[in-house]
């Protein structure tokens, strides 16, 4: 899953100071990293979706409730003492259960597609507009082809005028990233690049996907936080990065993240957190898997993202040419 999306950090430049239009390139190269608050979706809201997506059929699927959780966690417990499972691998492993189930994971989220809208946090004053994600999963979660899109409707000046809408895409092929604005080719600004691949590393999904990755997860204990019951886990991938998550003792979701990333040489680390929010609509569940509806970012404390699904499309027919270039759309 994003987010995983996780986009699910879009906000990587927003220090830098940009001025009128040029908030497009360097608040959005940073900003892509991912990703409701709203407990359904207004009609309104459906015939605002962004160009080209589809409004997916009625999805009467479901995953696992309290009760089937803690069904598993005792079958898990006496399958523990067969196979030794961890302390901390017999939590992970409830919460793919609590999600979907590895198998059927690993099916519908063979090929993503997620709409919505975005919203960014400026020193002008927040960008909003259309969100698209596409995604194509390969063997390791680092490997996964990713595309957003965005449309996004700039602040006004001090005239009360807007500039036209900036269109931005960023795209990682399986070896590098790509951007284009407006339609043109533009290099990723410094550190974008680490921002946009880290949701293939940090988000929700890459610690469903410890096992296949190679991953290593560690136990850190229990911990409440804001009345919630929660287990902590570290999670290290096979290169070093490191992520700690917060799930749920009660329904084994995933309720935010934390990571670090070194954007600057020379400059201490970039702090963020991802909040996880799950609604009752039937969009949070696809394809007997649950997902995130809305994701929330923070940098360093402040909020600088909001990421809000509107449409969702798994096991979606894409062509991998989208991943390569602007023009395989």
């Amino acid at each position: 899953m994003l987010n995983k999306l996780s986009l699910l950090s879009l906000t990587d430049l927003i220090r830098a100071g940009v001025r009128g239009r040029s908030v497009a390139l360097a608040v959005l190269s940073a900003a892509l990293l991912l990703a409701s608050d709203s407990l359904s979706i207004t009609q309104s809201q459906r015939t605002r979706r962004p160009p080209g997506t589809q409004e997916p059929a009625k999805d009467d699927t479901k995953v696992p409730n309290e009760k089937d959780l803690e069904k598993a966690k005792k079958q898990e417990e006496a399958k523990a003492g067969t196979v030794k499972l961890t302390q901390v691998e017999g939590v992970v492993e409830l919460a793919l259960i609590a999600y979907g189930g590895r198998k059927q994971l690993g099916i519908a989220r063979a090929a993503t597609q997620e709409a919505g809208t975005i919203r960014l946090a400026t020193d002008q004053g927040d960008l909003s507009g259309s969100y698209l994600l596409r995604s194509m999963r390969k063997e390791k979660s680092w490997q996964d082809l990713l595309r957003v899109d965005l449309e996004l409707s700039a602040p006004e000046n001090a005239q009360g005028q807007s500039a036209p809408p900036i269109k931005y895409v960023i795209g990682f092929n399986g070896a590098s990233v790509w951007s284009a604005q407006n339609g043109q080719y533009v290099n990723p600004r410094s550190g974008a690049d680490v921002a946009f691949r880290a949701q293939l590393t940090h988000e929700y999904m890459a610690l469903l996907r410890y096992k296949e990755d190679g991953s290593k997860i560690e136990y850190v204990g229990p911990e409440t936080v804001v009345g919630v019951d929660t287990n902590v886990i570290d999670l290290t991938t096979p290169d070093g990065e490191k992520t700690r998550y917060w799930l749920s003792t009660r329904t084994y979701r995933v309720l935010h993240c934390e990571y670090e990333l070194k954007l600057v040489e020379g400059q201490p680390p970039t702090k963020y957190r991802i909040d996880y929010y799950y609604t009752p609509f039937s969009g949070a569940v696809v394809q007997n898997t649950l997902l995130p509806v809305r994701r929330e970012m923070k940098q360093d404390g402040k909020f600088v993202q909001e990421i809000k699904l509107l449409n969702i499309n798994y096991s979606a027919k894409l062509d991998p040419e989208v991943f390569q270039h602007l023009q395989g759309q």
